[in-house]
């Protein structure tokens, strides 16, 4: 996941500020007050340990370590932290749920699905009876 990598930083809610509306930023953002409504990122959102989201969240990666009551949909990956609080519908390539984290609703993941082949396995005897009467 890109927390590891050097994420860029374009917007930071801070604790104690409260915001209604849809928000909007070019690169990431982190949340650490209170928001309502949208956020929606070409970069990287994270919901920090005192962030409180009452949203839907749409990014290219996402972590969630505060509280979200919203869908989240992200491209890559989302990850939550063990103190998250998530409560909606996930869409994401990757899924990371650490222990402690309390997740309630629907994932799906999405991107591209690798093509399986059903095959069904018989023993021998029941094998060797179906190719006869077949035959």
């Amino acid at each position: 996941m890109t927390r590891n990598k050097n994420v860029e930083l374009s917007t930071i809610i801070g604790r104690g500020s409260k915001i209604s509306g849809t928000l909007k930023v070019d690169g990431g953002v982190r949340i650490d007050g209170d928001i309502e409504g949208e956020i929606e990122s070409t970069g990287f959102v994270t919901i920090g340990a005192t962030g409180n989201a009452k949203a839907n969240i749409k990014a290219q990666e996402c972590l969630i370590a505060g509280k979200v009551s919203g869908n989240v949909s992200v491209n890559e990956a989302l990850e939550l932290d063990k103190t998250a609080n998530l409560s909606g519908d996930i869409t994401a390539k990757t899924v990371k749920i650490n222990a402690g984290a309390v997740f309630n609703g629907n994932s799906s993941m999405s991107g591209k699905s690798p093509v399986i082949k059903q095959t069904t396995f018989l023993p021998k005897h029941e094998a060797d009876r179906t190719e006869t009467k077949t035959k």
